[in-house]
């Protein structure tokens, strides 16, 4: 029994281990990037940023080493090393330096990919070797070591003594650059001194460099804690003072290099430099107090208890109506009705909240995108810009989980067949720099992704000359031009003749319209020859919990999403209009493809003399009207998977619960969508 105990134990640390090293490598992709826009933009280094990408190998070497993991561990060290020779400035950063280090922390993704195995991975363990071997050779006709003398007197001495070597190293290129250095006094609340230390820190790296920051003894409260910070910066310490909205007296000038002195004398100031570090130490030291892991199946258990209160709730709600109809019983039901609606605000601010601790931003899946595109360069030595916004949109975390692959394969799409080389798009008339746009946005609740490029776009007439080459069509076959486009999500199709590493194998955009309608959404691809190509991508923001409509056909109950209903409406059979062999619902002018719900599952006919109601589905710009027998009401629904023979049927998302142990089927809304644009497309 205790050997049972020791083994659990030790799986949950591992397990412990496994999520704090991915958070660590997502940091360090995150800080890579940084680094790649500041060497992009002729800048610098930021000193903050390299010191954190030093400070994540460090604790990820020492967390592999104490479980055992020696090739982690190992690569870990070697690129501890690196990252400490970048840092204490014996060795520069460039374009070959920024690819080193991708492929350090992507090999050590795989390493830890790879832990637990039964056997060691000698294809692993021989390319750890290789890259261990180029690490060491990184950085050989490296600059000597910067050795500006300490000239600032001023500077107190116990603060001096404290330095490490690093602080010393920042110290040193503070003064050999000509910075002024400052000494800032402050005293803070005890109970919340690191927001307000991190808020320091923030403020003073954007107009400059936090060298150090030291406890200082004094003779305040015990309540309040006093620091020594050194900063170096261009501002003289008055106007340092004012931007940190300190007293004059907590700043004192330690250092005044001779430019800067003539220029404060001069009643001016320097303007002031890039900002060094961004907020990196600030959100360490936040995150040190405010944040905790927590593993997504706790969330869905969490999520799956918030959909037992739901039905409970309903339940109540019933009850309360049954009362307050009854005379005799009318008094409590108005009683109990003020604690049901109670109860019913308390639980939707519990789902909302849960739903929230769900979400995350975008912006990780984004820097995983600008590694791509930086191995590209180098790979295909094409000149491309990406450029990303709407990186904090939030979306569900297992969406984004799903959301890599499918976008990792529009933006080589886009790198390898859409951008023109050079000399083609001078002739063109273009930049010789390409354009990759990645762009998030929220409607809603669905969450739109548009990858645009301003490559040479789609030829249509060459889509459709290779579809009929591969046998994937007739020769005579008439396509218009967005059903020729819609060719290139057929499964093998690449108009590609040769394969590179990068494209022509036939594996593209069919696997990214599977991925993304396995999260319920949707792709549409525009074109044009000359100017470049639009890939779009609609996905609902969560898959956990949703407002779903309930609708009855003959017997049988469904729940549609509501964040995928547009309208509803009563049909009568004169409303229902053919063109083409096909069932239209003119709805103010636009005519949208009508799906009868009882025949897509087989289950009868309805009487076409019969009134329904009619559910308009849309995602994005596509929409059709979805025709039931009966509306049900509203509820909130956790989607759960179906097993046995009903798990690939076609319009099918999943299962809910309604309450009194009935489940219905939650239809797929992107599917169903998809399905009556191509019919309607067939028959046009």
């Amino acid at each position: 029994m205790a050997g049972k105990s020791r083994k659990s134990v030790r799986d949950k640390a591992q397990h412990e281990f496994v999520s704090e090293a991915e958070e660590l490598l997502e940091r360090m992709r995150h800080d890579l990037s940084t680094l790649a826009e500041a060497h992009a933009a002729g800048r610098g280094a930021p000193p903050a940023t390299v010191n954190q990408l030093f400070r994540s190998a460090h604790t990820l070497k020492g967390s592999a080493g104490m479980f055992g993991y020696s090739q982690l561990a190992e690569l870990a060290h070697h690129l501890e090393d690196v990252l400490d020779r970048l840092r204490m400035g014996r060795t520069t950063l460039d374009r070959t330096g920024i690819a080193l280090l991708d492929e350090s922390v992507s090999l050590a993704a795989v390493a830890l990919e790879k832990l637990g195995g039964a056997e060691a991975d000698e294809s692993l363990s021989e390319a750890i070797a290789v890259l261990v071997g180029r690490i060491a050779s990184f950085g050989e006709h490296a600059p000597p070591p910067l050795e500006a003398p300490l000239v600032a007197p001023l500077l107190p001495e116990g603060l001096l003594r404290a330095l490490t070597e690093y602080e010393e190293s920042r110290l040193r290129h503070s003064i050999a650059r000509g910075s002024a250095l400052h000494v800032i006094e402050v005293e803070l609340d005890l109970a919340a001194f690191e927001e307000g230390l991190g808020d320091l820190t923030r403020a003073i790296n954007e107009v400059g460099e936090l060298i150090s920051t030291l406890p200082s003894p004094g003779s305040g409260s015990d309540s309040h804690i006093r620091f020594l910070l050194l900063a170096a910066t261009e501002l003289g310490a008055a106007e340092l003072a004012v931007r940190l909205e300190l007293d004059a007296a907590a700043v004192r000038s330690a250092h005044t290099p001779a430019a800067a002195a003539g220029a404060e004398s001069e009643g001016g100031s320097a303007a002031p430099r890039e900002p060094v570090g961004g907020e990196a130490d600030a959100t360490s030291l936040r995150s040190l107090s405010g944040t905790v892991r927590v593993d997504i199946k706790k969330l869905d258990e969490l999520m799956n208890r918030v959909s037992e209160l739901a039905h409970e709730r309903a339940a109540l709600r019933a009850l309360v109506v049954r009362l307050a109809a009854d005379p005799s019983t009318a008094r409590v039901g108005l009683e109990l009705d003020k604690i049901q609606r109670g109860l019913e605000r308390r639980v939707q601010a519990l789902q909302a909240d849960v739903l929230e601790v769900r979400m995350v931003p975008l912006r990780q899946v984004f820097d995983k995108l600008t590694r791509v595109v930086r191995r590209l360069k180098l790979d295909l030595g094409k000149d491309v810009r990406l450029e990303l916004r709407g990186a904090e949109t939030e979306i569900d975390k297992l969406i984004v989980e799903q959301l890599v692959d499918p976008l990792m394969h529009l933006v080589r799409n886009a790198f390898d067949h859409a951008i023109e080389s050079a000399e083609e798009r001078n002739r063109a008339g273009k930049r010789p720099e390409g354009l990759i746009l990645v762009e998030a946005t929220q409607r809603g609740h669905n969450v739109a992704l548009e990858v645009r490029d301003d490559g040479r776009g789609i030829d249509a007439g060459a889509v459709r000359a290779r579809a009929v080459e591969k046998g994937l069509i007739a020769a005579d076959t008439s396509l218009t031009k967005k059903e020729a486009l819609e060719l290139l999500f057929l499964p093998g199709f690449s108009t590609r003749h040769e394969v590179s590493e990068t494209s022509g194998r036939g594996v593209g955009l069919d696997v990214v319209r599977a991925n993304v309608a396995a999260l319920g959404g949707l792709v549409a691809l525009e074109s044009t020859p000359g100017e470049g190509t639009l890939v779009s991508l609609t996905l609902p923001i969560t898959l956990a919990i949703i407002q779903a409509l309930l609708v009855g056909v003959a017997d049988e109950h469904f729940a549609i999403p509501l964040g995928g209903v547009r309208e509803t409406l009563v049909v009568s059979p004169s409303d229902v209009q053919r063109s083409a062999g096909r069932e239209i619902l003119n709805l103010r002018g636009e005519a949208l493809p009508i799906l009868r719900l009882s025949e897509e599952f087989g289950l009868g006919a309805t009487p076409r003399d019969q009134k329904q109601y009619a559910v308009v589905l849309g995602m994005g710009d596509a929409h059709i009207a979805l025709l039931v027998d009966r509306l049900e009401g509203q509820q909130d629904a956790v989607i759960k998977p179906v097993l046995g023979p009903l798990r690939t049927l076609r319009g099918v998302a999943g299962a809910t619960e309604l309450g009194a142990q009935q489940a219905v089927l939650v239809l797929d809304v992107s599917a169903l969508i998809e399905d009556g644009g191509r019919r309607r497309e067939a028959r046009a």
